[in-house]
């Protein structure tokens, strides 16, 4: 049985899905989503819910833009309703001299790009955060006061709801097996063998790649990434910030504008670190518990996800986190394997598969930070 036609179908309630059925329906038009599991559990589910606004690209590239609309995105909606967006300091702690290096050279160029920081020496850092072992060799930190963080577990359901409120019909457990364009009509059937017809389709497919276009998926040459989390019981005290490794410094965009980031990257991406893409993050959730990774590891999407995990990237997480950052973690509870799309030159890919059918993949590990921002110029661009 055909429903009426709708302005547009969006196929996947991740944080890209929910962000651009929310924009689309503010700008008055009729949305529908399918989703086919019972509420959001890929990437958008399977991250530290930190919205690094400072530092996930270039402050002089257009994703920094993205970023910015993003932020302002969750802020909006989080005036009406909780959905867990809140500021959290992001602190990039620095062990050797280079990581030290490139911390200075940030925060002197940081005010050019109106980005907010605060330099921090060894002592300034542990009369700050007491929590930090002072024996451990760590030079000092610079921390992000543009960052801000949401809570995984639930950030997707309250984006649901929140786009419910506003009109868009939402379909869970409803897997679409085909689209198809007929005549300037978009067509969509479900597994069920129900039917629906829009005038433009976003598919926002997340990791899952063999249900619809997987042969043009396979063309654009994309990688799946694996990547390795855990999550630890209740730390008895509150860290009140995102903490960051002196990797991720060598591996985020934004440090790119710093002189000393090359010889940073040259220095730091050696043995395990290059060869599973370790940089280690530690995010306190509500419950006072860390989620705590991760690796990054690439196969072509044709490949068998991995689904172990390896314990030598578990053991090297924890030993780092015990020598250069001096925290004392509490036991793990739980871990898992993340997974998202990327590509090897692009940093997102949008394919019109066919007339009016959109495919929006591979915006690697961005989607919290840029999505909606990204999501919102998709839809001036090939929707509104």
């Amino acid at each position: 049985m055909q429903t009426a036609k709708t302005d547009l179908i969006i196929v996947g309630a991740g944080i890209l899905g929910l962000s651009a059925a929310i924009q689309a329906a503010e700008q008055g038009l009729k949305v529908k989503v399918f989703e086919k599991d019972a509420q959001p559990v890929g990437a958008t589910r399977r991250n530290f819910g930190m919205v690094g606004t400072s530092t996930l690209s270039r402050p002089d590239a257009k994703w920094r833009e993205y970023a910015l609309a993003t932020r302002e995105f969750y802020q909006r909606i989080q005036a009406q309703t909780d959905i867990s967006f809140q500021q959290r300091d992001g602190l990039y702690v620095a062990n050797t001299a280079l990581e030290w290096q490139v911390l200075n050279e940030f925060a002197q160029a940081a005010p050019h790009y109106q980005i907010p920081v605060t330099l921090l020496s060894k002592q300034q850092l542990f009369e700050k955060y007491r929590y930090f072992n002072p024996e451990t060799a760590i030079r000092g930190a610079l921390l992000f006061h543009e960052d801000y963080s949401v809570e995984p577990h639930s950030v997707g359901l309250s984006l649901l709801q929140y786009a419910e409120k506003l009109g868009v019909e939402i379909y869970c457990n409803a897997c679409v097996l085909q689209t198809q364009s007929l005549q300037g009509t978009a067509h969509i059937r479900l597994a069920t063998g129900q039917t629906f017809t829009a005038n433009k389709v976003l598919i926002c497919h997340g990791e899952v790649t063999q249900l619809l276009y997987p042969d043009l998926l396979q063309q654009k040459g994309l990688l799946r990434c694996t990547l390795q989390m855990a999550m630890t019981k209740p730390l008895k005290v509150t860290l009140n910030s995102s903490i960051y490794s002196g990797l991720s410094i060598s591996r985020y965009p934004a440090f790119e504008i710093c002189p000393s980031h090359q010889d940073l990257k040259n220095q730091s991406q050696t043995g395990l670190v290059e060869t599973y893409g370790i940089h280690i993050l530690i995010k306190q959730n509500q419950f006072g518990q860390l989620i705590l990774g991760d690796s990054h590891e690439y196969y072509p999407i044709d490949e068998t996800p991995q689904f172990n995990q390896r314990e030598e990237i578990n053991q090297f997480i924890l030993q780092y986190c015990k020598e250069n950052i001096g925290l004392e973690l509490p036991e793990i509870e739980s871990r898992w394997n993340g997974y998202y799309l990327t590509h090897p030159t692009e940093l997102a890919c949008v394919t019109e598969a066919e007339p009016n059918i959109f495919l929006v993949s591979a915006i690697a590990g961005k989607g919290m930070t840029t999505g909606a921002g990204f999501m919102k110029e998709m839809l001036e661009n090939y929707v509104l």
